[in-house]
């Protein structure tokens, strides 16, 4: 077989397996699945930026605010608070944070460092997902606590990590899911990236309200 014919095999073979990909994504609701929650993020984002812009506008200096609010406390121990709500169950809006790097002398390098602060605490989520299979009681709270969650994990795996990393979606519980569930570390992390590109993102966003 010459080269030519082998690139057509191959041509041939890697248009079989798309197609192969698409029937079975479609049959599993893949596409529904992603169609549904990029609608809720364009929705989310419109209702955040739209509330975001009358408060400002209306009532009282965003900036100003998060400011006297968080002056009692250094940039360190900022990025600290940030790193715990990360880690555990994702308790503080992230974005919070991200209009508070507004106020810095760096913001753009703030937001860097608020994304890997992120991805280091849906890796430590990962892992208390990991430890929380050894202690029995734990692990049925969270089962029962996620339930939904879990059986979208189950059944749409990847992209459920993909769009939690993206999304308003909890990053932190789908990250002690994913643990939990015994999912592959080096996949998770792979796809866990994503959630740099959130940050810079909602940002962009963001610093233009």
């Amino acid at each position: 077989m010459n080269q030519k014919s082998s690139l057509q095999v191959r041509k041939r073979s890697l248009v079989q397996k798309s197609k192969l990909q698409h029937h079975y994504h479609r049959r599993k609701g893949s596409y529904r699945f992603v169609g549904k929650n990029m609608l809720q993020l364009a929705l989310s984002i419109g209702v955040l930026g739209l509330a975001l812009f009358l408060v400002n506008h209306y009532l009282i200096d965003i900036d100003a605010w998060m400011a006297a609010n968080l002056a009692h406390l250094n940039e360190i121990q900022v990025y600290l608070v940030f790193s715990l709500s990360e880690s555990f169950l994702g308790l503080i809006p992230p974005d919070l944070f991200i209009i508070w790097t507004k106020s810095l002398s760096e913001p753009w390098l703030a937001v860097g460092l608020l994304s890997v602060l992120s991805y280091g605490g849906g890796q430590v989520s990962f892992q208390l997902g990991r430890w929380i299979n050894h202690i029995p009681r734990f692990h049925q709270w969270i089962h029962k606590k996620y339930e939904g969650s879990i059986l979208q994990f189950k059944k749409f795996g990847a992209l459920v990590i993909l769009l939690g990393a993206l999304t308003p979606l909890p990053f932190s519980p789908i990250s002690i899911i994913s643990g939990s569930l015994e999912y592959p570390r080096q996949k998770y992390s792979l796809l866990a990236l994503s959630r740099l590109l959130r940050f810079f993102l909602y940002a962009y966003f963001l610093f233009k309200i």
